[in-house]
């Protein structure tokens, strides 16, 4: 029987079937000769005689040698489009690179210029704390000195501090007293004679005055801050007889500024005269008299150019002081020809410029450019090279299979952290809940993590510290939880740890706790030093839950319970949160009807003028008659009336009804002020200014007597736009008022020149966490010489007895509020402050109205 589908080849006699042709034993046959037998086949008419010796080995040789010239053509053409391709985009990296790199600069140059304003001011600061405690001690002594620096913490936190001493004028016959004061041991007095012969040697052999002179007084240095031996002062070393600046800047009552050399290198010398009560003289004859002697700073600006440079590698700035006779520069190089630059102005006589190279679009210069056309060549030879291999390669037994791609798992993961996202964190959140309902035994756990106070991160070290911050805190994390628990971040500053455990053995409080101690390690931030620290709230929820969105609902108002309770701190979820956002909504509800119905009254709280003991002023204080819950304090509905939009309303009814009454008291003859708070919604808004103008037309009062008291958080979180907008108020002729002044720590010296300001108001419970009541009036002291410089009026609030009170006459302040000078009292009750004193000691004070 013959085999079907199979050539035969011979000719077979008649009749007699031919054998069937044996197999082959090759495993395949190439598709070249498989070509030349269906050809036969097709013919199929006739059988067809076996090809000749010559014509099957030459298309057994052509066949598999023509498709290899074939794939080399193609794997040739994949190597030249894709190095072309390299090119192309190394090029267009080049240029992007150079693009961004251009608009990097200006926000490079600002940062800088922000690290550099901070440490400027954070000298002033430091000259002001240490000229305070000059002129309050004149007659300090070294040992008192060195114990009010280690107390400051002065060498720890100015690194580019070389030297602080503080320097007095002494008189020949005053040496021996000085040698004592100085050594703490008494001196032996010089006889007449020796005295008389050498003036210089009077104090006796201990004491040598260096340049020797025959001066009947020298400048010497009472005590000092060295950050080595090598740069302590000898300690009869006359500045004096070395020049006369020190003199100059006494008789001027200005700073002066001096480039000087140190151990460290090129340094600046800061010559600051101090005189008693730390109050400048307007006379060249009382600033003479008044002098207790000079600080003297010696500051190295190589390290605050190095701590500004941070993260600029390659860059070059350059920091300058101009005024008066005043002139020096100080640079960490030489910056290049054709280089970028970008100057700012830090007020006060300081000066940044920043100096970069321009980017180039040249491929060589760009390592990132370069290094994609590197591995584009690469990449492009090996995938010819597979190319050709694989193609060359094939049996013909059909096309190869395509290649399985992988879903995109780059979309389920935050590109900062590189944690879950919120996508995948909601997914797991689900499955989880959904495991833990069908295991009885099991329960779903989650903490909802706030890092506080982001957005001042973001806002003083830029968005670059914000991000590492970020990372830093997934780090910290992942360490903490178990291997499978899930961190996952939700968006901003929030993340949230997915815990999964025994009903028996939950314990999400211990994890609470192990996550902020975590996090209460001190970070380093570029640009920032190494002693950052930074507080998380967390909110913890755990148990049989039907949804994931309900698990972190409770999650998150815990964290709103951490939050509101203070921060740093975690808190359990319990079944009474719910009701209380129940009952805010509900509030929230009567908050819209109260205005229309009038439930909004003011109280008015009493200031005091402490030179006269009269009242100066009144402040109206917010209260909301309930109809139900009787009184509600601002606190409970004011932050409510934020969030709903309602503040302005609120805010422009308060204004108008107090503008009223105070024009009413200055009509029958009582002439005093009235103060109204202004909330960061009102004032940033762009009628604001509309609202006061019309609330001063309304009621006729003097806008002199009308003063707008703003937050100083409010003002700081942007200083140029709260500067125009307080100037546009000024010029209505209106007083400002900065609120809760030195509670946040934010507002410097020169923040203050730049706005229009009449007042500081400094609470000054609030003024540090210690309890220390030194420290306390020390920095309210410290403020009140601040508020005199600046001409500007301190009221200190919440004064609560007649110490306090004779405390802030004692410091020089002027005026004061408190439970002890009145409570916030209603308007029937004013008009019997206007002739009463400020209470005294033994008086009882008015009962608080809330």
């Amino acid at each position: 029987m013959p085999a079907f589908g199979m050539p035969t080849f011979g000719s077979p006699q008649q009749g007699t079937p031919a054998p069937p042709a044996p197999v082959p034993e090759q495993a395949s046959q190439s598709p070249a000769s498989s070509e030349v037998e269906h050809q036969d086949d097709d013919a199929g008419s006739q059988p067809s005689a076996a090809p000749s010796s010559a014509a099957q080995p030459r298309a057994r040789a052509t066949g598999p040698a023509a498709r290899k010239g074939l794939w080399a053509l193609v794997a040739v053409l994949c190597f030249a489009a894709g190095a072309v391709g390299s090119v192309l985009a190394a090029r267009s990296l080049a240029r992007t690179d150079a693009a961004n790199a251009r608009k990097a600069f200006p926000q490079a140059s600002a940062a800088i210029a922000s690290t550099l304003k901070l440490a400027v001011q954070r000298e002033e600061e430091l000259a002001v704390s240490a000229s305070t405690f000059f002129a309050r001690n004149p007659a300090t002594s070294p040992a008192e000195f060195h114990t009010w620096v280690n107390w400051a913490r002065t060498a720890r936190r100015f690194p580019e501090l070389d030297n602080l001493g503080l320097v007095t004028l002494v008189r020949v016959p005053e040496l021996a007293a000085f040698q004592a004061r100085v050594s703490g041991h008494a001196a032996t007095p010089p006889s007449p004679l020796s005295a008389t012969a050498h003036p210089a040697r009077a104090a006796g052999p201990s004491v040598r005055i260096v340049p020797a002179s025959d001066h009947h007084y020298y400048c010497l240095t009472v005590a000092e801050l060295a950050q080595g031996a090598a740069v302590a002062a000898p300690t009869g070393l006359d500045y004096c007889a070395l020049s006369n600046g020190l003199l100059l800047a006494r008789d001027k009552g200005v700073a002066s500024y001096t480039s000087v050399s140190a151990a460290n290198g090129e340094a600046l010398e800061v010559v600051t005269p101090v005189y008693r009560g730390n109050v400048t003289p307007h006379t060249v004859f009382g600033r003479d008299a008044a002098s207790v002697g000079w600080l003297r700073e010696v500051l190295v600006p190589g390290v605050m150019l190095a701590q500004a440079l941070r993260g600029h590698s390659g860059d070059v700035v350059s920091l300058s002081y101009r005024t008066g006779r005043s002139s020096v520069v100080f640079a960490n190089g030489s910056p290049q020809p054709g280089w970028q630059t970008a100057t700012t102005s830090l007020h006060d006589g300081w000066t940044v410029t920043s100096f970069a190279a321009r980017p180039s679009t040249d491929l060589l210069s760009d390592g990132d450019a370069l290094a994609l056309l590197i591995a584009g060549g690469v990449l492009s030879v090996l995938l010819g090279l597979l190319i050709f291999v694989l193609g060359a390669g094939r049996s013909g037994r059909g096309p190869a299979p395509a290649p399985i791609r992988d879903g995109p798992e780059n979309d389920l993961y935050d590109a900062l952290t590189g944690l879950p996202n919120r996508a995948l964190t909601l997914d797991r959140a689900e499955c989880m809940v959904a495991r833990a309902g069908r295991q009885s035994g099991m329960l779903a756990g989650a903490l909802f993590i706030d890092i506080d106070w982001l957005k001042d991160v973001n806002d003083k070290l830029g968005e670059a510290a914000g991000d590492h911050l970020l990372k830093i805190v997934a780090e910290r994390l992942e360490k903490v939880v178990r291997t499978g628990d899930t961190v996952g971040r939700l968006g901003a500053d929030e993340f949230v740890v997915l815990v999964e455990s025994a009903a028996r053995g939950v314990r999400l409080d211990s994890l609470a706790r192990r996550v902020i101690e975590s996090l209460h390690k001190p970070v380093e931030l570029d640009g920032f030093g190494p002693s950052f620290f930074f507080t998380a709230s967390i909110g913890v929820a755990f148990g049989r839950y039907e949804t994931h969105e309900d698990l972190l609902r409770d999650a998150q108002l815990a964290l709103h319970a951490a939050k509101a309770a203070g921060k740093d701190r975690y808190t359990l979820f319990n079944a009474n949160m719910r009701s209380v956002i129940e009952s805010r909504g509900v509030l929230e509800d009567e908050l819209n009807s109260a205005l229309a119905e009038r439930q909004f009254f003011l109280l008015y709280e009493p200031i005091y003028d402490l030179g006269t003991s009269r009242v100066a002023g009144l402040e109206a204080v917010i209260r909301w008659m309930h109809p139900k819950r009787g009184i509600i304090p601002p606190a409970d509905f004011i932050p409510l009336a934020e969030e709903a939009g309602l503040i302005v309303p609120i805010g422009r009814w308060a204004l108008e009804e107090a503008c009223i009454r105070g024009a009413a008291w200055n009509v029958a003859g009582h002439p005093v002020g009235v103060s109204v708070k202004v909330s960061a919604n009102q004032l940033n808004r762009d009628g604001f200014a509309t609202d006061v103008r019309r609330a001063l037309q309304q009621s006729g009062i003097e806008p002199s007597m009308l003063t707008l008291e703003v937050a100083e958080t409010t003002v700081i979180r942007d200083l140029a736009v709260s500067a125009e907008r307080l100037g546009e108020l000024k010029r209505l002729g209106v007083r400002i008022a900065i609120d809760d002044f030195g509670g946040s720590g934010y507002a410097r010296h020169s923040d203050l020149q730049r706005l229009p300001l009449d007042f500081l108001k400094v609470d000054r419970n609030s003024l540090a966490a210690s309890d220390d009541e030194d420290y306390r009036n020390w920095l309210l002291e410290a403020i009140l010489i601040v508020g005199r410089e600046l001409s500007l009026t301190v009221i200190a609030t919440g004064i609560d007895t007649a110490e306090q009170v004779a405390a802030l006459q004692g410091m020089g302040c002027t005026m004061a509020q408190g439970s002890f000078a009145g409570n916030p009292m209603p308007l029937d009750a004013v008009g019997g402050v206007f002739d009463v004193d400020l209470p005294t000691a033994g008086t009882s004070p008015a009962a608080p109205l809330n």
